[in-house]
């Protein structure tokens, strides 16, 4: 990483530290815009090394002004709040539009088999919520706001696809994703004896940090089992185990079954088979034989699934669940009968409760069609990570492929009980990620394509507006 690069970063987590912990509006405005022109320069000058800032910034950014509420019941998605990187976002977007003009270069969106899900998807979407608001259950404020959001994290992957032209820089930001990853850890770490579960910086929701961990613990052990350097697995792997107390302080059990389903993708899809089988192993029988010496809270937790609340109680096959999972069950068969009521289209983005489990929202709110180019999104990125997993040829990114696609996998599991998908801190890694691997698995196949030389498969276009 370049040494302008780098202090770039320590500003930024810097400003954004002194913002949060002085509580002063006028430093907050201050230090937006000071960060704003940074990454405006940044991305102007040296083009995708702007790809730093936003990679740090997608931890290590204070929401600033206030939130829009969406008129939910309290939750994640009950209301929308601006954070310092959607400034960032905007201001690399408008500099690296000002460099490619100002150079004359052209412009292209390299050509993927996720191009047209995902402008199905927004599509879709973004109809959804037009009726929803014609018919009135989707205040426009909001419902427009909360798209806006979402479509950023594939503003990021096209901005990817527009501009990385090289594998140095693919490997450069990944590796900057790790150590982002290796802080958050840290701070997870700062927290674990104040009692309290375990976040990220700037956030109070633990299953956000959670999923954010098991997406990229599967990460590293995609490259820990194709890494020949014994160094560098030897890096990951610890990076691997650090991981493990600060998610299961955050007593997600959304997490907990996450992790579980990408450990099952290692083990069904990868060629180490008997490797990713013998770790699994390894990690059931330490947590069988340590479960005395787990954290209380992480036994509690996971035991407390099956205790009888009393303001919600629901039981399945005789077992009775406690509040919270009884809860998400309630509001999983609202969502059903609000999808009866619209079936096709939906209510709209944010038109409906509050529901906590991503595939039922998207039911609910986008109807069947939304579901449909939803799953279809879904299908696309998977099968198109597993293509690219096995044609690289770069060891270090082939082991990043396989983590990013279990990755995906352990995502899916994680969203039964959460909107993983359109939360910030996992849905904006996991698309980054996922834009680097298939610029990767591009750049293999044209390893003489430039800013200046475009193959055919490339289309001129340029990025959806954030």
């Amino acid at each position: 990483m370049r040494r302008p690069v780098f202090i770039g970063m320590a500003a930024l987590v810097g400003v954004a530290a002194a913002t949060y912990l002085s509580g002063i509006e006028q430093l907050s405005m201050i230090a937006g815009a000071f960060l704003f022109f940074m990454a405006l320069g940044t991305s102007f000058v040296r083009g995708t090394d702007a790809l730093y800032i936003i990679v740090f910034a997608m931890l290590f950014s204070p929401e600033i002004g206030a939130s829009v509420d969406t008129g939910r019941t309290t939750g994640e998605g009950s209301a929308v709040s601006m954070r310092l990187e959607d400034l960032l976002l905007v201001a690399v977007g408008v500099g690296w539009l000002l460099r490619t003009a100002y150079h004359r270069r052209h412009f292209g969106i390299i050509r993927t088999r996720l191009n047209a899900p995902i402008m199905l998807y927004v599509a879709a979407a973004f109809v959804s919520t037009l009726l929803g608001i014609l018919h009135g259950s989707v205040n426009v404020l909001p419902g427009i706001f909360h798209n806006l959001k979402v479509f950023e994290y594939f503003f990021i992957f096209f901005m990817i696809l527009a501009h990385i032209r090289s594998q140095k820089t693919v490997r450069g930001v990944i590796i900057a994703m790790l150590v982002v990853f290796f802080m958050a850890l840290l701070y997870g770490y700062m927290q674990i004896g104040t009692g309290e579960r375990v976040t990220a910086p700037f956030d109070s929701e633990p299953n956000t940090f959670g999923g954010y961990i098991v997406l990229m613990m599967c990460v590293c052990l995609g490259v820990v089992l194709h890494q020949p350097r014994t160094r560098t697995a030897i890096i990951m792997g610890g990076l691997l185990l650090l991981a493990f107390p600060p998610l299961l302080f955050t007593l997600s059990r959304a997490s907990y079954m996450g992790f579980c389903t990408g450990i099952l993708g290692f083990l069904l899809l990868s060629r180490y088979r008997v490797i990713a089988g013998t770790l699994l192993m390894a990690l059931v029988s330490a947590l069988v034989l340590g479960a005395p010496f787990l954290p209380a809270k992480t036994i509690d937790r996971i035991t407390s699934t099956f205790k009888r609340g009393t303001e919600y109680h629901v039981q399945i096959g005789g077992v009775d669940l406690d509040p919270s999972a009884s809860a998400r069950l309630v509001s999983y068969g609202k969502a059903v009968e609000k999808w009866v009521e619209r079936p096709l289209f939906g209510h709209g983005v944010t038109g409906t409760h509050f529901i906590d489990g991503q595939y039922f929202r998207v039911l609910a709110e986008t109807g069947l069609l939304g579901l449909w180019t939803f799953l279809f999104l879904i299908w696309r990125l998977t099968s198109s990570l597993y293509r690219a997993y096995v044609n690289l040829q770069d060891r270090f990114l082939k082991g990043v492929a396989m983590g990013v696609f279990c990755g995906v996998i352990a995502i899916l599991g994680h969203a039964v009980s959460a909107n993983s998908f359109i939360i910030i801190r996992i849905a904006e890694p996991l698309w980054v990620l996922a834009g680097l691997i298939l610029i990767a698995h591009h750049l293999e196949r044209f390893p003489k394509l430039s800013a200046d030389q475009e193959p055919a498969d490339v289309v001129a276009a340029r990025p959806p507006a954030a």
